[in-house]
């Protein structure tokens, strides 16, 4: 048995719990992932995963074995990547992750003057607010909005991640800008969904971040979405400040401070928008070149200095 191949197919299909999926990553059938699979269970005299006709999933054992191995197969993989482009210029895969609307504001393009720059560099690019384990090799390099830094990255600040509550100045003349928090119920909101629900807005009443009742008109995972329709003059939404400083600037929205308490969506927690990417990798020329690049590009005032 080739024990490495083995493994591999262990940890992908661990992650995946598809069979067909590990073949299709392996270029395989799905009949060699099952056969490796068996044999590796034959080898230890344990069961690493229990499965149905419909279902795949580790065993507690199985569990135990993913972690155990799993960071001594990226030592493995992390170092013959290492040998083999270290004579090169930068190559290979590089696989990046982004919140959807700053990095679809900024971090594609950004990308895009890297690909002009490096052309033996691929690319695997994700717009996501899934946020995904740096360790498990799924990714290279991550760009978060976070108050809660993960252990074991290292993580270069790009900027602060504020919010602002905005409206046209149409929307204004024909309602009039909202005073206290409690009247918003009765103006049209739109808000952003996030993996873990609805994004509250939070206002600061006696020394307490207190949700604000709301009755949304538009609620959406597209964040972009939600600034056109603040801009076409519908409602008001609370937008990350990178996201409108550009249409305050030009006078095309305005901010909005309400009397009764500042406003906040995580309460004190200070969060800022970071590059992050796992240690060892900086050692990989693709790694070092795309992360000095990055930061370079989107670092707060170079953001905000180029017209936003």
């Amino acid at each position: 048995m080739d024990k490495l191949r083995a493994l591999r197919y262990f940890v992908h299909l661990a992650n995946s719990l598809n069979f067909s999926v590990t073949a299709d990553h392996f270029r395989v059938p799905s009949s060699s992932v099952s056969r490796r699979i068996k044999d590796l269970e034959i080898e230890l005299g344990a069961a690493l995963f229990e499965r149905t006709t419909r279902t795949v999933r580790l065993t507690d054992l199985g569990n135990l074995y993913l972690g155990e191995i799993s960071p001594a197969l990226q030592s493995i993989e992390l170092a013959d990547e290492l040998v083999g482009t270290q004579s090169q210029s930068p190559t290979g895969m590089l696989r990046v992750t982004a919140m959807p609307g700053y990095g679809e504001r900024f971090v594609l393009p950004a990308l895009e003057k890297l690909r002009g720059q490096y052309e033996n560099i691929d690319f695997d690019v994700n717009f996501t607010d899934q946020v995904i384990n740096l360790a498990s090799n799924e990714v290279d390099i991550a760009i978060r909005a976070t108050s809660n830094l993960p252990d074991q990255v290292v993580a270069r600040r790009l900027g602060d991640h504020d919010f602002v509550l905005v409206a046209t100045q149409g929307y204004i003349d024909l309602y009039g800008a909202p005073k206290t928090s409690s009247e918003l119920l009765d103006r049209t909101a739109f808000m952003y969904r996030t993996p873990h629900g609805v994004m509250d807005w939070l206002v600061l009443q006696n020394g307490h971040w207190k949700p604000i009742e709301l009755n949304p008109k538009y609620i959406t995972t597209h964040g972009q979405s939600l600034l056109n329709s603040v801009l076409d003059g519908h409602g008001i939404a609370y937008l990350p400040s990178w996201g409108v400083a550009r249409d305050i600037k030009a006078n095309n929205l305005v901010a909005l401070e309400l009397d009764d308490g500042p406003l906040s969506t995580r309460g004190d927690a200070q969060t800022g928008v970071y590059l992050l990417y796992h240690p060892p990798k900086f050692r990989l020329q693709k790694i070092k070149v795309a992360v000095d690049f990055l930061v370079a590009e989107l670092r707060h005032n170079k953001v905000l200095g180029s017209g936003l």
